[in-house]
């Protein structure tokens, strides 16, 4: 479920895709088990994946740009 999209551009076309082909995302474990359709009440799930993709997007870039300094100031390579 974290790697369904790394933004919210993939994200909708991913939904946009499922749409045209009249697919439906299924997910049979995890915290939210079920069939979610992107045109449907699971588009509101799709909306939540977009950010939750965007603030993970968000989080690694801050911490890979933060790494070379890190390293600078404590003497590593």
């Amino acid at each position: 479920m974290k790697r369904l999209g790394r933004d919210a551009a993939e994200l909708t076309a991913l939904a946009d895709h499922l749409t045209a082909h009249r697919l439906v995302l299924e997910m049979p474990a995890g915290p939210l088990p079920g069939i979610y359709d992107p045109t449907g009440p699971g588009k509101l799930l799709f909306a939540f994946f977009a950010a939750m993709a965007e603030t993970e997007r968000e989080n690694i870039r801050d911490s890979t740009a933060s790494t070379p300094s890190t390293c600078a100031a404590s003497g590593r390579p």
